[in-house]
């Protein structure tokens, strides 16, 4: 009688932990390795003159063979970012994304000339995908991006699961989080379970998104200026409560930012930013209106010298300069070592004349920073 001898997983990650950004898990066995996600981290002031920090793929150059397919939770760049990086290290036989992250990913293989390298499906809840010996499923989670999805991999060995970026938000902008799904996951039994632990270690609840909408309202009804709101392209969500707020007060939105502008098209196409066409005007005619009919939605949350509020900061940029009576929103939580390079950028705001508002969950009453 033979007898089947199993062969060990391996289970490691080339980024995100410890860290936040360039997220990328392997699972690998004997013949077989399956990553999940494949982000960058963008740099603080430790890197000088460096754009993106990549996972490091030696690893997967040396067993390029072995490397069977990529899969994405969702559209963030922290979890897509890397990706043209890695096809030009290795050939990808397949990338498999929920609906928005495959725009984004389209998008971003077309600036990169490398369209053509993109084996590309999309995923839905349920889709099941074998890979060898592994079988791959998906459940849906909330995110400040529509189409976020955790990841099951069954093994010989066991079930691993990724959570990928989730918070259990009741009232959500979008699809619900199917805890249905979720608990039959752990009926059956989980044998690892790779969990999102951002604020993992701070006591209470995350608010929902909602009450994010109550927060930005408040600070539209109490700006007698024109508004800034710096935030992540990628933070979908987010974008279109804004927008919704806007239409609310009858302001007219300015989309600044390559990222933001590409960001908002395809999520417009898709149908995940809901904005008739008139609201939105070109920099150039942000002078045709007063001030109070003004909303700049920007990159540059996290004080990158080359994002758009950067400059606009320092007075470089072509067509908004700040003015005293703006208001500037950071709309967007800090990310671990980007401190320094928000602080310069409120600073250098508030020397303008802005009101800076900070704090993306709760957003407070004004700082000041001389």
């Amino acid at each position: 009688m033979t007898k089947t001898i199993s062969m060990p997983i391996s289970i490691y990650a080339l980024g995100g932990l410890g860290e936040v950004g360039k997220n990328m898990y392997c699972i690998e066995n004997e013949e077989t390795i399956i990553i999940i996600d494949c982000g960058v981290r963008f740099p603080g002031v430790e890197f000088p003159g460096i754009d993106y920090v990549v996972p490091d793929f030696t690893h997967l150059k040396n067993n390029r063979n072995k490397v069977k397919a990529l899969f994405i939770t969702h559209g963030h760049e922290d979890h897509i970012g890397g990706i043209p990086f890695l096809i030009q290290s290795l050939n990808i036989p397949v990338i498999y994304a929920p609906r928005l992250a495959a725009a984004l990913i389209r998008n971003k293989m077309e600036e990169s000339r490398m369209s053509d390298r993109l084996p590309l499906v999309e995923y839905i809840d349920d889709t099941v995908v074998n890979v060898d010996s592994f079988r791959v499923s998906f459940f849906r989670v909330t995110h400040s991006i529509p189409d976020s999805f955790g990841i099951v991999v069954d093994t010989p060995e066991g079930r691993i699961v990724s959570t990928g970026d989730f918070k259990v938000d009741l009232t959500p902008i979008g699809p619900d989080i199917n805890l249905t799904k979720m608990a039959k996951l752990g009926q059956e039994g989980v044998d690892l379970l790779l969990s999102d632990s951002t604020n993992a270690e701070n006591e209470g609840y995350t608010p929902s998104e909602k009450n994010v909408l109550d927060a930005i309202d408040d600070v539209f009804s109490k700006a007698a200026g024109r508004l800034i709101v710096s935030t992540f392209s990628s933070n979908i969500s987010r974008i279109q409560q804004i927008c919704e707020v806007a239409a609310k007060y009858n302001r007219k939105i300015v989309i600044i930012g390559r990222s933001m502008e590409k960001a908002m098209d395809i999520s417009r196409s898709y149908g995940y930013i809901k904005i008739p066409d008139d609201m939105i005007i070109e920099p150039e005619r942000i002078k045709d209106f007063k001030s109070n009919q003004i909303v700049i939605i920007c990159t540059g949350s996290q004080g990158e010298p080359m994002a758009a509020l950067s400059r606009i900061a320092n007075g470089d940029h072509k067509d908004v300069h700040i003015s005293p009576g703006d208001t500037v929103v950071f709309s967007s939580s800090a990310i671990p070592g980007n401190g320094i390079m928000i602080d310069h950028v409120v600073n250098q705001l508030t020397r303008c004349g802005a009101d800076v508002v900070t704090n993306s969950t709760r957003i407070k009453t004004c700082l000041k920073i001389i």
